[in-house]
């Protein structure tokens, strides 16, 4: 068989998508970095006949897009920096991801304890006015009196109750401080598994001819305007020239610039820790709610519910390195005296962690302190090489679609087309309604574990579950709730070259709090049987991800 057959017919999605990008040569458009906002770039293009490859010299969603608290909100708290025009962009977008991709993005009940009915009222108001820039203590009339306003940006597409507001202490929440005076109830949405959706977007992108992605590789700009892009894994190189390139790199923008000849201060690096912690008294007394609560400094943390375990955060810390994914023992302090402020019977010591989360907000640039730097987005263009670049500078997971298409809709401008489709209000792959009884008796899988595969990945089941049941499997030994099939169709479906992209970006598994140096080990052996590599391999990927804290906090258990 001749190689291009080889190929063509290769099992491996990452591999078929190389031989594309061969083949595409000259794209519309080249997207450097594959985070949401990238990713939800190549969607919007892909629908509207734009020929585009995404690259990303990492994994998809491995920075700021991967360590976020997965939430689809509005932005409660920009309502006192004067960002209406943001909360209003992201309430829609909140209530369209709730529409759109259900099977993703859940409603989720905010719990907010208040100690104040009313002190602290006037410096928000004065920074609400954008008299003062100080913070204040949260107060019940400023709560109030913002929810009114947020519901009002929320009532386009409305998908989720309205708040409401307890003063009768017998109805709190069992073990809340005797300083809480109301405890005042509203939600928002939760993007359940975020690495998901994402990937999602990138498989329905790439069914387009011309519309390519692939991660893993490094690439190399040219004075004539063209891209040397190299293959981590066989080392070979294809030539791409754009017409059009756009800088999705988020923190690293700056440094993309530069490499393009474009010396650009875009980006301002606010870094933001999680911790992922295993206390199931606490979790059971969440009663899958979040609480969004006061640090006792002025300063607002959330705890939220995510399968077994629980995040908390985030920090706040200015870093000009893009590569910063480090998390100090001052922050992962903070997190834990700030959690330990909430319940007066409940006690989190670092020995529930799991492990931690980290990533930079690609901020714009500006003064003053981060709690008060702008959330918004950007696009900005320069040229390189006589090419428009568009740099994507700032944003946040909830409203990455409409900031795609405003990218977009400038994009077809500059390449002289017209939209044809809108991303709004159109249904994610993963959102069409799947009857686990049904496909359970399609594919002989028992309803529970059908059921499961639902909760990951919604419709595409069905695929999953068809080659799950196409040959014989079995649970994994030291991770249960997953199977050796399921971990051979993301090995070949959803481009990980590495340990750390599976257990982190594709299987969702950190967040069981139960992964363990044993369950790692089975998935690296399954992975590299599927990839062809040896057992030096599972040990060099073992040795790396036993030791990320991201992955196991402090080596984790045999």
């Amino acid at each position: 068989m001749a190689e291009a057959e080889k190929k063509k017919s290769s099992p491996f999605v990452r591999e078929r998508v190389w031989e594309k990008i061969k083949n595409i040569g000259s794209p519309d458009v080249l997207i450097i970095g594959g985070g949401v906002n990238g990713v939800g770039l190549l969607r919007d293009l892909s629908l509207n006949g734009v020929s585009a490859v995404l690259i990303d010299t990492g994994d998809f969603s491995a920075g700021a897009s991967g360590a976020s608290s997965r939430m689809a909100h509005g932005g409660l708290r920009y309502l006192e920096g004067r960002e209406f025009s943001l909360v209003r962009e992201s309430a829609r977008e909140r209530n369209m991801l709730l529409h759109d991709a259900p099977h993703l993005v859940k409603p989720l009940e905010i719990v907010v304890p208040v100690t104040n009915l009313f002190a602290g009222f006037p410096k928000a108001a004065l920074r609400f006015l954008g008299l003062s820039k100080k913070t204040g203590n949260l107060s019940l009339v400023a709560i109030e009196m913002a929810l009114v306003l947020y519901e009002r940006f929320g009532a386009v597409r409305r998908a989720l109750p309205r708040h409401s507001v307890t003063l009768k202490k017998r109805f709190f929440p069992s073990g809340l401080p005797t300083t809480v005076k109301a405890v005042v109830s509203y939600y928002d949405g939760q993007i359940v598994i975020p690495e998901n959706l994402i990937m999602e977007m990138i498989e329905a992108a790439i069914e387009t001819p011309e519309v390519a992605a692939i991660n893993h590789v490094a690439w190399q700009y040219k004075q004539d305007g063209s891209f040397s892009v190299t293959d981590d894994v066989s080392g070979e190189t294809r030539v791409l020239r754009p017409k059009t390139i756009v800088n999705a790199t988020g923190s690293a923008i700056d440094k993309v610039n530069a490499t393009l000849g474009n010396a650009t201060r875009f980006i301002r690096g606010i870094k933001g820790a999680h911790l992922v912690l295993r206390h199931d008294a606490l979790h059971a007394r969440m009663a899958r709610r979040a609480f969004y609560f006061d640090d006792g400094q002025g300063r607002m943390v959330i705890c939220l519910p995510v399968q077994d375990v629980i995040l908390i955060g985030t920090t706040e810390v200015e870093t000009s390195d893009p590569a910063d994914h480090s998390v100090s023992q001052k922050e992962i302090a903070y997190l834990l005296n700030a959690l330990n402020s909430l319940f007066d019977d409940l006690n989190v010591t670092e020995d529930h962690i799991q492990s931690v989360t980290s990533g930079i907000r690609p901020l714009q640039a500006g003064s003053g302190n981060a709690t008060q730097a702008a959330r918004d987005h950007a696009l900005i263009q320069t040229e390189a090489s006589g090419l428009p670049v568009w740099s994507l500078v700032g944003g946040k997971w909830t409203t990455f679609r409409s900031f795609a298409e405003m990218a977009a809709d400038a994009i077809l401008a500059r390449l002289g087309k017209i939209r044809s489709t809108s991303t709004a209000d159109r249904p994610y792959p993963g959102a069409k309604n799947v009857d686990a009884t049904s496909l359970a008796g399609k594919t002989g899988l028992p309803v529970p574990r059908v059921t499961e595969l639902l909760r990951r990945y919604g419709a595409i089941t069905s695929e999953v579950a068809a080659f799950c049941a196409s040959q014989p499997d079995s649970p994994l030994e030291n991770a249960p709730g997953y199977s050796r099939r399921e971990v051979e169709w993301l090995t070949r479906h959803r481009m990980p070259l590495t340990l750390e992209d599976m257990v982190l970006r594709r299987m969702n598994i950190v967040m069981t709090g139960r992964l363990t140096r044993a369950a790692l080990k089975e998935i690296a052996t399954i992975m590299a049987a599927v990839l062809g590599h040896d057992a030096d391999w599972v040990d060099a990927q073992m040795e790396k991800c036993t030791s990320d804290s991201r992955i196991l906090w402090r080596g984790g258990k045999s």
